[in-house]
């Protein structure tokens, strides 16, 4: 089962992204690829986690926050992808995402399971 256009009529939430490739006791990496005005269902991000851009220049993913989310941002905000951009963010976000653009954008996705902080 995919993320991607998944309905949550029932207020469910789904994995953070597409597909796991690789987990171990430290980190989950996910592979998340959204087609062209797709939707990537409503989830929880419950670990920090890293995000790095692989595919889709110039791609636009619109972010909206869901019900419960955990963290200071509200605002439904675009992100531009750009081949090689790269962020650390916190966990506790409850949100979605939708591709505006007419191009597919592939992003990896690396939660870190453990909290050092």
């Amino acid at each position: 089962m995919t993320n991607v256009d998944a309905a949550s009529d029932n207020g469910e939430l789904g994995p953070v992204a597409t597909r796991v490739i690789y987990e171990d006791d430290e980190v989950r990496i996910w592979d998340q690829v959204i087609g062209p005005h797709e939707t990537l269902a409503p989830h929880r991000h419950d670990h920090d986690y890293f995000l790095v851009d692989v595919k889709g220049d110039g791609g636009v993913l619109q972010v909206e926050y869901m019900p419960g989310n955990a963290r200071t941002e509200r605002e439904p905000h675009p992100y531009t992808v750009a081949r090689g951009n790269h962020h650390f963010i916190e966990k506790g976000a409850v949100e979605r995402a939708i591709n505006t653009s007419d191009k597919s954008v592939r992003l990896i996705l690396v939660e870190l399971l453990k909290d050092n902080r």
